[in-house]
């Protein structure tokens, strides 16, 4: 692979010799100098005009992608590129196409502040990424309309959907493959963390997350973790180090300009407020103040006008003063309007999906469940029939012996019924048994799913009546409370103790703690513990 020093010296013939490398050698070089603009244009010129001879339709659409890279930081210029991956793309079936143009062009989109065109194109990519499960780009799409959603101020739910990304990289051992995607969630993690005051939680991410990124070859969202550094240290009350991690955050974002640098002048003047330096700190809110504006302004930057107003009304300086309310309330008024759609978009679109897929699923349950009880009546009803003429047959044949028989059993049958009923266990049978279901308890025996009285007193070596009344007396429950109650907590156990069981859908759940089926399971679990499967879990994970 050639150095940046021949590249230097030797252009042209660096340039003629890429001829000979394949797209994949190609694409390596446009990685390792991605920071040469004048050879990584000549390079990506070289790369789509092979791509177009060969009419290879997804090599062309890297070749547009090197050109978007080039160009990510003019979002103006980048997205005719994203349109042009789209374009080329449209009807091929591929890993990542057309699904990665429309997540590019959705990041573009959501830099230009169109939030509800760029939610728009996550979704379409959101369809296509889940047909291929590229994993890549579902933990992209769910990290970005995470982040839309705080723009909207619905940080818990953001909060909720980071969490579950950074399980999922873990889980799948993922970190190094995504190794950008998971910095970046360390990063959000500790914004939300940090909204929720739980700064010790937020310390802890943010220095994994710095750690990672300082480790590898891309310092990815450095800037960023250490702006939420500087964040974090003003909350814990660390105020030369906030200082110090929000002015150099400030120096590194010179060079992104669509690093979020609002937030690093919000929290570069309260800290400088703390630190007494009144006069400095209002000139980090004025900053805000110039820059922020109708088409950009976010719930974030709100704070900054209230302390400008507080400042102007201690100076008695009435004519600035009723300038920022003025403006905050303009802001205030056309965030409601602009956000509202977005709100409804994200609502309908976005976080109903899931609650779609498990009407389907429900639907499906139902429908097979269906389908099987008619097989069986069918099958029963024939059984039934042929049994009936038999027995009336018999009957009919036999019916002198009979009658006079069952006449003279009436009573004594009557008397069994009774006695099942005031039935007394001798006290070691009793202990006997109570012994064996503690064993069938500790064995987890009761997550089968075939479980019937008879079965598990056929198991126990004892009877059914036994067991029933046993089960009555000393658990205070019948059989089928009985064993849904231990499925049950037995889940509750799974949820607080394994992460990937809480990742779960409600199908999977019923099926790994024994139920046949999701309405068995959900009306189990809501007796037992007032609510579905679903809100348990926010519930546990909100403590």
């Amino acid at each position: 692979m050639s150095t940046k020093k021949e590249i230097k010296e030797n252009p042209k013939i660096v340039l003629d010799s890429l001829s000979h490398k394949t797209f994949d050698e190609l694409w390596g070089l446009f990685i390792e100098h991605h920071k040469d603009s004048v050879f990584t244009k000549k390079l990506s010129k070289i790369y789509l005009d092979r791509a177009k001879s060969k009419r290879d339709s997804i090599q062309i659409a890297n070749g547009y992608r090197m050109l978007f890279e080039i160009n990510v930081n003019n979002p103006k210029v980048a997205l005719m590129y994203t349109d042009s991956m789209i374009n080329v793309t449209r009807n091929v079936k591929d890993e990542n196409y057309p699904a990665r143009a429309y997540l590019l062009k959705g990041y573009l989109l959501q830099r230009l502040e169109r939030y509800n065109e760029a939610l728009a194109s996550y979704l379409i990519s959101k369809k296509h990424a889940e047909i291929n499960k590229n994993m890549d780009h579902i933990v992209a799409l769910k990290h970005n309309i995470a982040s839309l959603k705080t723009i909207l101020g619905k940080d818990k739910e953001a909060l909720e959907t980071y969490k579950k990304n950074l399980n999922l990289l873990l889980t799948q051992d993922t970190v190094h493959k995504f190794r950008s995607h998971y910095i970046a969630t360390l990063c959000k993690l500790s914004d939300s963390y940090n909204l929720f005051k739980k700064y010790d939680t937020a310390h802890f991410y943010l220095k994994k997350g710095i750690a990672t990124t300082l480790s590898g070859g891309v310092p990815h969202f450095y800037p960023d973790l250490l702006s939420s550094y500087g964040v974090n240290s003003y909350f814990r009350k660390e105020y030369p180090t906030a200082l110090d991690s929000l002015k150099k955050s400030l120096t590194l974002s010179k060079k992104n300009p669509y690093t979020n640098v609002l937030v690093t002048y919000l929290y570069l003047g309260k800290t400088l407020l703390k630190l007494e330096q009144e006069e400095e700190a209002i000139t980090y809110f004025k900053k805000i103040d110039s820059a922020v504006h109708v088409s950009n302004y976010t719930l974030k930057e709100r704070e900054a006008f209230t302390l400008l107003i507080d400042y102007y009304k201690k100076n008695n300086d009435k004519g600035n003063q009723l300038k920022i309310m003025e403006k905050l309330i303009k802001l205030d008024s056309s965030f409601t309007i602009k956000y509202k759609k977005l709100n409804i978009d994200i609502v309908k679109k976005y976080d109903n999906v899931k609650l779609i897929k498990d009407k389907e699923l429900l639907i499906d349950s139902i429908k097979s469940q269906s389908r099987m009880m008619i097989y069986k009546s069918w099958f029963f009803g024939g059984l039934i029939f042929i049994l009936i003429s038999l027995g009336y047959f018999y009957y009919y044949k036999k019916r002198k012996a009979t009658h006079e028989r069952l006449r003279n059993t009436d009573d004594s049958e009557d008397k069994k019924v009774r006695k099942t009923k005031d039935i007394d266990l001798a006290p070691e049978l009793k202990v006997e048994i109570l012994k064996k279901l503690e064993e069938f308890e500790k064995n987890k025996i009761f997550l089968r799913n075939d479980l019937t009285l008879s079965i598990v007193a056929k198991k126990l070596k004892t009877n059914s009546t036994y067991l029933s009344k046993i089960i009555n007396i000393d658990k205070q429950k019948n059989f089928s409370n009985y064993i849904n109650d231990l499925r049950i907590e037995h889940c509750i156990k799974l949820i607080k103790e394994d992460k990937r069981f809480k990742q779960y859908s409600v199908r999977s759940m019923a099926k790994e703690v024994g139920f046949n089926n999701i309405q068995s399971f959900v009306k189990a679990f809501y007796k037992k513990n007032g609510c579905n499967p679903a809100e348990y879990i926010k519930n546990i994970d909100n403590q």
